[in-house]
């Protein structure tokens, strides 16, 4: 284990929230490497053991003892390596979190989604969200990330698949963190063969969009059929992507970039270059 690794505990007391915790983790380790050894943290946190369960359905779980003095994380087998990082990282947020004082977390990817009335069920969605919090702050803190999209200038998916690789984070987890860290005007578009999966949108982009879950990608996007690697940006007429519903200006253009992945995957990121002024009318 590296001896740059360290963490004191008992400077975590009356720290409550995902983004206080970590920053106390980074401050007492000013040299943290990145992608962070994430192995080695939850080792000097007091985890004895990160072990693979093949189940289904299965994406992580956590196992204490009453004090949170030890703790043991199982994590699914066979799944992808940054996948893996982030659950790991999510169930130590599991336990670093004080108001977590569960002895088992047992985490599937239904157990994030909201199922509305219980409290109880309210309850535990809410730990969910903080553990998911937690991990990406923890495998992508704000300060480093912010430091490197300002090194970067405009948004592209080159820098995507770089801030992936630095962090050892999935595409996926890493446009989150660039929506939410971002000051540029940009969304993502995930899809599997030509159809929708979810889109999403940072808090800097204010339009709405034409397309829909489940919906097929629009005949005009360059991001139709077949392709390999990273696209190159294109200009595109703005309501290929922007629903013009209602009565509020648009850009004329809009840019799109598509990066191919496996298997008919396929993550698309929207940019505004040049965003409407009320002197454009």
């Amino acid at each position: 284990m590296s001896k740059n690794i360290s963490l004191d505990q008992m400077e975590l007391d009356g720290k409550t929230k995902p983004d206080t915790i970590v920053g106390e983790i980074l401050r007492q380790n000013p040299e943290m490497p990145f992608p962070l050894p994430l192995d080695e943290l939850a080792q000097v946190a007091g985890i004895k053991e990160i072990a693979e369960l093949q189940t289904e359905g299965f994406e992580g779980m956590l196992m204490t003892d009453a004090e949170k003095s030890s703790g043991v994380i199982l994590v699914k087998a066979n799944g992808n390596p940054q996948r893996k990082r982030f659950t790991i990282a999510h169930e130590l947020g599991h336990y670093l979190l004080p108001w977590h004082r569960q002895t088992k977390y047992s985490c599937t990817s239904e157990s994030i989604k909201d199922v509305g009335g219980d409290s109880r069920a309210s309850r535990l969605l809410e730990m969910e969200q903080e553990a998911n919090a937690f991990a990406s702050e923890l495998l992508m803190p704000t300060a480093v990330f912010r430091r490197l999209l300002q090194q970067y200038g405009e948004p592209d998916l080159e820098q995507l698949q770089a801030l992936s690789v630095h962090f050892d984070t999935s595409i996926q987890a890493t446009a989150h963190r660039f929506l939410r860290l971002s000051d540029y005007p940009v969304a993502f578009v995930f899809s599997h063969n030509d159809t929708i999966t979810y889109w999403t949108r940072g808090p800097e982009f204010p339009f709405r969009m034409r397309i829909r879950n489940g919906s097929p990608l629009p005949r005009e996007s360059l991001a139709r059929g077949s392709g390999q690697g990273l696209a190159e940006m294109e200009a595109l007429d703005g309501l290929t992507w922007l629903s013009d519903e209602r009565d509020e200006r648009l850009p004329d253009t809009i840019l799109e970039q598509t990066l191919f992945q496996r298997d008919g995957y396929k993550v698309t990121m929207l940019y505004v270059d040049d965003l409407p002024s009320d002197d454009d009318d």
